[in-house]
C-alpha cells in the first residue's frame, strides 16, 4: 500500500469515527442531574467506610493487571470485610483480600462527620501484601463523601512491583455518584452507582476504567455488595468484579464474598448484577 492509498484510508476510518455519536448518559440523567431527585441516599458510616474499603481493593487489583496484564492476573479471590463507621478506629474498619501466595489488608480512618459538607476518610494499607504474588505496598488514599452521601472522591497512590524487578509508582482518581432507586419489578431499594477512574503512572494518566455497583441491604434478607469495574482505555479488556453477601444495616457492615478478575469485554453482561 503506497502513502497515498495509506492516507486516504485513515482519513477513511477517522470519517467514520468522526460522524459517529459519543455514548449517551445512563438513564437515570435524561431529565437531568439526580440531585435534585434524591434528596439523600441516607448511607451510613459503615457503609461509606465499606465502599471506600472496596474501592481501595479494586485499585489494587487495577495495579497487579497494569504491572503485568489481565489474563496473568485472572482469578477469583477471597473478600472479607467489616466496618462499623467508627471513627479514627481502623481496627473496626477494614477489608482483607486473599489470593494464591499473597493477601493484603486495608483499613479507613473516618473522619468527624460533617452535617454541611459530609465526611473524609483515610485508606492506609496495613503493612506489605500483594495479590497472585505481584507485591503491591504504600496504598494510601483520601476520600470524600458530600453531605447527601450521593458524590464520592477518592485520590490514590500505591507502589507496584513491575516486570523490571523494581516498585513503581501508580496513582488514581475517582468521582462516582450514588443514587437511592426502586425496582418497578419487585418494589425493592438499592443503592446503584455510576463512576470513572483514572489510573495514572509518573504524573500522567495511562488507563481509564468504568466504575459502577449495586447494593441490596439486609432486611429480613441478606445483603448483597456488587462492584464493577471494566478497562475501557489500556491495552486490553479487563474487568475486576467485587460481590459480596450477608449484613448491611445502620450499625455495621459485615460481608464476605469473592473478587474476580477476567478479560471479559465492557459490553458482556454482568451476571452478578441479576439480584
Amino acid at each position: 500500500m503506497n502513502n497515498k492509498i495509506l492516507a486516504t484510508a485513515l482519513l477513511a476510518g477517522f470519517t467514520v469515527i468522526a460522524k459517529a455519536d459519543p455514548l449517551p448518559p445512563p438513564e437515570i440523567y435524561n431529565q437531568g442531574p439526580t440531585s435534585p431527585l434524591v434528596a439523600s441516599t441516607d448511607i451510613s458510616a459503615a457503609e461509606r467506610a465499606a465502599y471506600a474499603l472496596l474501592e481501595g481493593a479494586m485499585q489494587m487489583a487495577e495495579a497487579r493487571i497494569g504491572a503485568s496484564n489481565c489474563s496473568l492476573s485472572s482469578g477469583s479471590y477471597e473478600v472479607f470485610i467489616f466496618s462499623d463507621g467508627s471513627v479514627s478506629n481502623p481496627d473496626y474498619n477494614f477489608v482483607d483480600v486473599i489470593s494464591p501466595g499473597s493477601t493484603f489488608t486495608l483499613s479507613a480512618i473516618l473522619k468527624p462527620w460533617d452535617s454541611f459538607w459530609g465526611q473524609n476518610i483515610i485508606v492506609n494499607q496495613e503493612g506489605t501484601g500483594g495479590l497472585k504474588q505481584v507485591q503491591l505496598s504504600n496504598f494510601s488514599a483520601q476520600v470524600s463523601y458530600n453531605a447527601k452521601g450521593t458524590v464520592m472522591e477518592m485520590d490514590s497512590s500505591l507502589n507496584v512491583m513491575g516486570n523490571n524487578g523494581r516498585f513503581n509508582a501508580l496513582k488514581g482518581k475517582v468521582i462516582k455518584d450514588f443514587n437511592l432507586v426502586t425496582d418497578n419489578s419487585t418494589g425493592l431499594p438499592y443503592i446503584v452507582d455510576w463512576g470513572a477512574q483514572s489510573l495514572s503512572k509518573l504524573g500522567f494518566p495511562i488507563q481509564q476504567y468504568w466504575q459502577r455497583s449495586k447494593v441490596m441491604r439486609d432486611d429480613g434478607v441478606a445483603g448483597r455488595t456488587v462492584f464493577v469495574k471494566d478497562r475501557t482505555t489500556g491495552p486490553t479488556s479487563c474487568r475486576i468484579v467485587i460481590d459480596t453477601h450477608d449484613y448491611n444495616n445502620q450499625d455495621f457492615f459485615y460481608q464476605t464474598g469473592s473478587m474476580t478478575i477476567s478479560t471479559s469485554i465492557p459490553g458482556s453482561p454482568v451476571n452478578q448484577f441479576d439480584f
